[in-house]
């Protein structure tokens, strides 16, 4: 369900000031002493972010893409797809990313049927079960499928204007809510075989 959005006019790409402007704005949401953990695709796993998250102190998990340098301290510095080369698991719990060598942890996984490797910056010893952790954001993805191209067809409605967008945002978040609700309500008073197994 979203809970709040942050709609603006530019580029895909907005760079990291619009990125932590909202994260500051969010910051004030939380009460104090909450346990936040970002999670984020590799189009958004820059230097910047990654050094607001650990001034913060937050966990997080941040994706990696594999033309990243890397210095693992053992030697030349390499990339991160270098590092994800031919094996399954790896896990470095302490390297420094990008040219500006920013300390963090990765962990590496390059699970069988999948086209690529999982490179994930962490805040924390790296283990399988936490690099794992990252794919508790793919909880995101059917919800964009659901305001997108499996549900209310955003894209249909041709909106361009950031305030007409941002008040489509709202409309459909309730819409949402109702379904998920009415859903929920309906599993609980009429489950399906299915459901009264679980």
């Amino acid at each position: 369900m979203p809970l709040a959005w942050w709609v603006e006019e530019g580029a895909a790409n907005l760079g990291f000031e619009p990125q932590r402007e909202l994260l500051d704005k969010i910051r004030e949401w939380l009460p104090t002493g909450a346990a936040v953990l970002l999670s984020a695709d590799r189009f958004y796993g820059t230097v910047e972010l990654l050094r607001y998250v650990q001034r913060m102190g937050w966990q997080y998990r941040f994706r990696l893409k594999s033309n990243f340098s890397v210095d693992t301290g053992q030697g030349e510095l390499t990339t991160t797809g270098e590092l994800a080369a031919g094996c399954r698991e790896r896990y470095l719990p302490q390297v420094t990313l990008f040219a500006e060598g920013v300390p963090t942890a990765i962990g590496i996984l390059h699970e069988p049927g999948h086209p690529e490797p999982w490179i994930i910056a962490m805040d924390c010893p790296p283990t399988r079960a936490r690099v794992l952790d990252y794919g508790l954001r793919w909880g995101i993805e059917p919800l964009f499928s659901d305001l997108k191209s499996r549900g209310f067809e955003l894209a249909e409605s041709h909106l361009e204007q950031a305030k007409r967008l941002d008040k489509m945002l709202l409309i459909m978040a309730l819409a949402l809510h109702w379904c998920v609700r009415v859903g929920w309500k309906d599993q609980l008073e009429r489950p399906t075989p299915l459901e009264k197994k679980a």
